[in-house]
């Protein structure tokens, strides 16, 4: 087979998962993940049942997971961001800007994270792969707190910084879904600025 055959190839397989996905991406929004089936996603996008599957043979999972992947980068975006705090103030600034970024994205991409919420209840492998973004981020600010112990900068040396970190995630996860379901009438700055002088103020001397 000639390379410009190839070509052709992988380039009609490119634009029959580009429109997979955005058909899969439309029914989501609109019909929620539950409701949601291959069927439904073949027939928006043009195509028979077995060319979806062709392309994400582990069904509207895998789907799902990749049109998450581009907002989910985002939140990993500032999740990593440098830690280079050298006092309470600018550990104070660090996360309430953190958190406030956070929130933010959450009101971005309120509609895919309330299909999102949605599918955590339904799929163990969303499930998963959520934990994992939980378990990596709690990693990250962990690491930051084992910096601030480090430089003396942390009011008890003793401070355990999986714990401390869990403190922080965990309230931030509680409002980051509580804003994107809109369950919560508070403003993102309130919220951050609140997290983070705790975080500061607990942590730090």
């Amino acid at each position: 087979m000639s390379s410009k055959k190839i070509d052709r190839r992988i380039a009609k397989v490119e634009r029959s998962r580009k429109m997979i996905l955005e058909s899969a991406k439309e029914l989501f929004l609109e019909s929620g993940f539950k409701e949601t089936t291959i069927t439904m996603i073949s027939k928006k996008a043009g195509f028979g049942y077995g060319t979806a599957y062709s392309h994400f043979p582990k069904g509207k999972e895998e789907i799902f997971l990749i049109i998450m992947d581009e907002v989910m980068s985002e939140f990993y975006s500032i999740a990593n961001a440098k830690y280079t705090v050298k006092s309470k103030e600018e550990a104070f600034a660090f996360v309430q800007k953190i958190v406030e970024d956070f929130l933010t994205l959450a009101i971005k991409h309120q509609k895919i994270l309330t299909v999102f919420h949605e599918a955590l209840g339904l799929s163990p492998i969303i499930q998963n792969n959520w934990d994992h973004f939980i378990e990596r981020f709690l990693k990250r600010i962990a690491q930051n707190v084992e910096l601030a112990i480090e430089k003396g900068l942390a009011r008890n040396p003793d401070f355990d910084p999986e714990v401390v970190a869990a403190i922080l995630l965990y309230t931030g996860e509680k409002y980051l879904w509580e804003v994107a379901l809109n369950k919560t009438h508070k403003d993102c700055l309130t919220i951050a600025r609140n997290i983070a002088q705790m975080y500061a103020e607990g942590l730090y001397k």
